[in-house]
């Protein structure tokens, strides 16, 4: 069995092309995940990276607890099943099953064992002496998986095994696959574009575009709290209405579309809104069409397409002034038809709200709690809670970051309601509760910070007007500047300190690290001879591109000075325009942690030169 834990994973090809962006997934052992995107979203690349068949450009990759990124595929003891199937055509289906344990030398009679209970697990004992051509698409799906089985692996990868069987036969195989899981009590993990696919047969999902997680949770958390556009219009057939609308809250919190239509939330479900408004903000109204309705009061609307699928019929409508049309499902009706003018009730929980801007949701249940804070030797402050960092935190944060700190930020899946330890312990008081599906939302009040706490869980006995402990693990933490740039590594950051001398001649004071030799004007330095130990600071260093990179990025090539050879070996996105870089440098010990510009990428140009100006170090004695 197998735990994973993918750390910070990139995947960029040569010229740039970046595949998979900053991949961030913890996976439990026996623990069934599904990745799920529209095609070039990165699903696959990831799950190759998994098996070894790609190489990690950046990031880490551990099954239990071992890193893995050199290991060799037929060491990880990862079986994959193609959406080809690839089967020998010229071997029978026992010896298809059986060629990979044969290439790892094992007995004759283990393999004879392993496949024959591999095919009496999928229903193919009667196929094993035929070939692949007189086997039907799911028959040969079979055999793939069986070929996987007879591994006995700790981690099982799926990549889009369903694609190629009519609709029919994919539905019989996703059931088939689902009891293999629950039969052989093993990691599943598995590829799709098929949103049905994923909402089905995963614990969780993974929803990915362009190479970046949108969101990771429970399929009925995703369908009832997504986090963005995106992620709500991706799941669910048909799929979710969202049109643009005015937010106003005089009378109660509505929204206002089309030609002057307006609904409004309830009370409770008011309060669950995220981002402060003023009136006529621009906003994106959500609602699934199965919250819409036909009513004797409501929206009005005139039919414009009407699709009957037998248990339920589609309706397509226009309201006036939206450029769309509403989507509503209801139980089969024949009575409407195209033309008529109905009126249409929404169903106000279970609506949403998105930012116009950033497509982000600003209502319902946050993946983030944000709170205003301080950073002062080593101490945090927010939210009346005083947090001396301990050395596993503290030797992650940038050098800058005790000046820089804004706003942390709490994830509110990973707050627990019992002690832990590596925690922080916040108070609050429970405000009201919201249930979904799988979890229950806690919305808190605490001093010390606007609007609410929220806490998801997936149960509590905790009930409006408690006083309740909050315990924050170190992990869930984030510290942010004002411009949204995170201050805190996914690794430790290095302090950037070397042994030098310092020496003026005439009207030049140079600085020898190790033999490298920085030259600055001594009326700048004003630093007597001798021995000293130099710091870089690493948000105060600069870089200067290759002219051939330059050239081909459409950079400006800009000439610095006191620039040295560098070599990175890894980088961090902190978000804001800003990279934390990983390289070595002669004379420094270790490596040297610089943050700069991302139009620099360590995976376009590995080895580059930085400059460090005059105020990019500070120099102490060396004493005695």
């Amino acid at each position: 069995m197998a735990k994973l834990l993918l750390e910070n994973v990139y995947k960029v090809y040569d010229g740039g092309v970046r595949a998979v962006s900053d991949f961030n997934l913890e996976i439990d052992d026996k623990e069934f995940i599904v990745f799920v995107g529209p095609s070039g979203c990165g699903k696959s690349t990831t799950l190759r990276m998994i098996a070894g068949l790609e190489e990690i450009t950046a990031g880490n990759l551990y099954i239990d607890g071992v890193k893995v990124n050199d290991v060799e595929p037929k060491d990880r003891n990862i079986a994959m099943v193609f959406q080809n199937y690839a089967l020998y055509p010229h071997m029978t289906v026992y010896k298809n099953m059986g060629f990979g344990l044969k290439l790892r030398k094992v007995p004759a009679a283990e393999i004879d064992r392993r496949v024959r209970r591999a095919a009496e697990i999928l229903g193919i004992s009667d196929l094993l002496e035929r070939k692949p051509k007189a086997l039907s698409g799911g028959q040969r799906q079979r055999v793939a998986l069986g070929r996987a089985i007879v591994r006995e692996p700790n981690v099982f990868l799926l990549d889009e095994p369903l694609s190629n069987l009519d609709a029919k036969l994919r539905v019989q195989m996703r059931s088939e696959i689902i009891k293999l899981h629950k039969r052989l009590a093993t990691t599943f993990i598995y590829v799709t574009h098929d949103q049905t696919e994923a909402m089905t047969m995963g614990d969780r999902i993974v929803v990915m575009k362009d190479g970046f997680v949108q969101q990771i949770d429970s399929p009925a958390t995703l369908y009832e709290q997504p986090v963005n556009v995106f992620v709500a219009t991706f799941l669910g057939s048909p799929q979710m209405n969202v049109f643009p609308a005015k937010l106003y809250n005089d009378d109660g919190l509505k929204v206002l579309f089309g030609n002057d239509n307006s609904v409004t939330f309830g009370k409770e479900k008011a309060k669950q809104l995220s981002a402060p408004c003023e009136n006529g903000d621009d906003v994106l109204f959500g609602i699934r069409p199965e919250n819409i309705s036909l009513s004797a009061e409501g929206v009005e609307a005139v039919v414009d397409v009407v699709e009957h699928l037998g248990s339920e019929t589609i309706v397509y409508a226009a309201i006036g002034g939206l450029e769309n049309n509403v989507i509503v499902k209801i139980p089969t009706d024949h009575s409407v038809v195209a033309g008529m003018s109905v009126r249409l009730a929404f169903d106000m929980d279970k609506a949403h709200l998105f930012d116009y801007g950033t497509k982000q949701s600003i209502m319902g249940v946050p993946p983030q709690n944000f709170f205003e804070c301080k950073l002062n030797g080593g101490v945090a402050s927010f939210a009346n809670v005083t947090w001396e960092l301990p050395e596993s935190v503290s030797e992650k944060l940038f050098d800058f970051a005790e000046e820089s700190c804004r706003k942390l930020y709490i994830a509110s899946d990973k707050i627990s309601l019992t002690e832990i330890p590596d925690s922080v312990v916040i108070k609050g008081k429970v405000d009201f509760l919201s249930v979904g599906s799988d979890s229950v939302s806690i919305f808190a009040k605490v001093a010390g910070k606007d609007g609410y706490f929220v806490v998801r869980t997936p149960s509590t006995t905790a009930r409006p007007g408690d006083d309740v402990d909050f315990y924050v693990p170190y992990s869930a933490i984030r510290f942010t500047d004002g411009n949204g740039v995170r201050l805190i590594s996914r690794e430790a950051v290095s302090d950037n300190v070397a042994r030098c001398t310092v020496k003026t001649t005439g009207e030049k004071t140079t600085i020898n690290v190790g033999g490298t030799v920085l030259s600055y004007n001594a009326a700048d330095i004003d630093t007597p001879d001798g021995e000293y130990y130099i710091k870089l600071l690493s948000d105060k260093l600069d870089f200067e591109f290759d002219k051939k990179y330059a050239k081909k990025n459409k950079l400006e090539v800009r000439p610095l000075e006191n620039t040295v050879v560098a070599k990175a070996y890894d980088e961090d996105k902190l978000g804001g325009g800003k990279n934390a870089v990983f390289l070595s440098v002669k004379g420094w010990d270790g490596y040297v942690t610089a943050v700069l510009n991302d139009e620099f990428s360590v995976y376009k140009m590995p080895v580059f030169r930085i400059s460090v100006p005059q105020n990019a170090f500070t120099l102490t004695p060396v004493e005695g």
